[in-house]
């Protein structure tokens, strides 16, 4: 396989992982719209994916296989997390509601108002987020696992982070065109609505694929 072709592999891969509103995303697109500290958010998501993926891609990947006690373990967190989360945000579409003025309204749709908050709100929604580990190590690296020349597997990094890039890069500050539509809490109550509901589809479809598996392995 040509490098060109390996490199497609990688950003096509990326896209189809990376495009799905997970907690992650939804704070990206929360910081951005209320364009506070996006930079910062951005080069940690940047900074994340590129050691998670990296030891995916070129270390750990397959120890996390489908079928193993740890993707169990993960997937049983990871709906675990989702629902937390979900929760939360149906919480703060309440609290938008009840709210006086659009500052308590970000406030209550987790938007990070100083740095150091949204660093580490960042690095919690990345790395406290089994579901995370679930596509970098299963799913990334079940694929990597294919390539056994290192410089291919490099050239497949290279795809992913490039997806990733361009990705936080593009939600975070293009998000800001819409920026005009969230000046009202019921707005802000709308998307953390939305957020809640994609939680919980996330959810229920990870629940089908460990039953699935589960199925499969000890039926």
């Amino acid at each position: 396989m040509s490098a060109a072709n390996v490199f497609m592999q990688g950003m096509l891969l990326g896209i189809s992982l990376i495009v799905v509103i997970g907690p992650q995303n939804a704070f990206v697109i929360r910081q951005g719209l209320a364009r506070s500290h996006i930079l910062s958010v951005i080069c940690v998501c940047l900074a994340c994916d590129i050691v998670v993926m990296g030891l995916s891609v070129f270390g750990i990947g397959r120890a996390v296989n489908q079928g193993s006690v740890w993707f169990f373990v993960l997937g049983g967190c990871g709906i675990g997390f989702l629902l937390f989360y979900a929760f939360g945000s149906f919480r703060g579409a309440y609290r938008l509601l009840t709210s006086k003025n659009l500052q308590q309204s970000l406030e209550s749709s987790h938007a990070a108002t100083t740095q150091k908050r949204a660093i580490a709100s960042t690095l919690a929604l990345t790395l406290l987020n089994p579901n995370f580990y679930i596509d970098t190590f299963v799913i990334i690296g079940g694929v990597s696992a294919t390539l056994t020349d290192p410089s291919a597997k490099g050239v497949f990094f290279l795809g992913l982070i490039g997806v990733s890039f361009v990705w936080y890069f593009g939600v975070g500050y293009g998000v800001r065109v819409f920026s005009s539509f969230f000046q009202s809490p019921r707005a802000w109550a709308a998307l953390e609505c939305f957020t809640g509901c994609i939680m919980c589809a996330l959810c229920y479809g990870l629940g089908a694929v460990l039953y699935t598996e589960y199925k499969g392995l000890y039926a």
